[in-house]
């Protein structure tokens, strides 16, 4: 089996590629710099922890995941967990009200336009605190 090595040149060439590095580089700035935020970064501090759980199902968290792996439109989202529309566009609201996802639309060739579940991260982290009476 071959192992295809990068370049320089593949850098310059994919501005996918070298956008995602100069996301990395930016982090990596912020880190030395002891950046009390890092950029590309959201914290959700507003919400309780059991809220948040709350609302966490394992549908939704299904359906974040799909959305991680892959943006796609809400039928498509529908048809990879093995659910109906109607209630995978309620869970997108819900997820885009947490502000886990976005929901963009863009055109679809020929049939008008469609809605993309895009997320707001390519991983979540979630860090509770509890206050011990």
């Amino acid at each position: 089996m071959a192992t295809k090595k990068i370049s320089i040149e593949d850098f310059h060439n994919d501005p996918e590629l070298h956008a995602h590095v100069a996301r990395g580089r930016e982090v990596a700035l912020a880190l030395d710099a002891n950046a009390p935020k890092l950029p590309h970064a959201v914290t959700f501090k507003s919400l309780e922890f059991v809220a948040f759980v709350s609302e966490m199902t394992p549908k939704r968290v299904e359906l974040l995941r799909a959305a991680i792996r892959k943006s796609r439109s809400i039928s498509e989202l529908a048809v990879a967990v093995h659910r109906e529309q109607s209630a995978v566009s309620k869970d997108v609201a819900r997820l885009t009200k947490l502000g886990l996802v976005k929901v963009q639309e863009v055109s679809n060739a020929g049939h008008g336009r469609k809605r993309i579940v895009v997320p707001v991260a390519e991983s979540i982290s979630i860090n509770a605190n509890f206050a011990i009476p």
